[in-house]
């Protein structure tokens, strides 16, 4: 299913739009809601946050070195499987395992993070705001 734009009226005249579609089909490289989708993608358009829809098999690591947003808070929850998240905070190594359903994590900008998947899993990562060129890359 591919993204539709609607626009509907709302009350005392004023008009609202909603967006219907399925992050799986509509993203790129996951992300699928933020400030790098064109206009036209309705209100998948934001810049208040984005959206990533995420399946990693089991044992996928992040490659390269590890990222730092500038900006942006980061939230990653576990939707199936396990999933672990490295956070480096204040100097130190902070290792995060995400194994239940609904098990999250969030952390802050300048809080440099890699992950890797020691099960086949879904993640869903929302970040606010939704800043071009937010995340650099951070320590190795």
């Amino acid at each position: 299913m591919n993204s539709t734009k609607r626009t509907v009226a709302g009350r005392s005249g004023s008009r609202c739009r909603f967006t219907q579609g399925n992050a799986i089909a509509d993203g790129k490289r996951g992300w699928f809601v933020g400030q790098f989708v064109n206009e036209d993608g309705g209100l998948r358009h934001q810049q208040d946050f984005e959206m990533k829809w995420a399946t990693h098999p089991k044992g996928e690591r992040k490659t390269g070195r590890w990222a730092v947003n500038k900006v942006s808070t980061t939230l990653t929850m576990l939707l199936e499987g396990e999933f672990i998240i490295w956070l480096r905070v204040n100097g130190k190594v902070r290792e995060v395992r995400l194994k239940k359903r609904g098990d999250y994590v969030i952390w802050g900008a300048g809080v440099a993070h890699s992950w890797e998947a020691p099960e086949d899993c879904i993640i869903l990562t929302v970040r606010c705001p939704s800043v071009a060129g937010d995340q650099v890359a951070g320590w190795d």
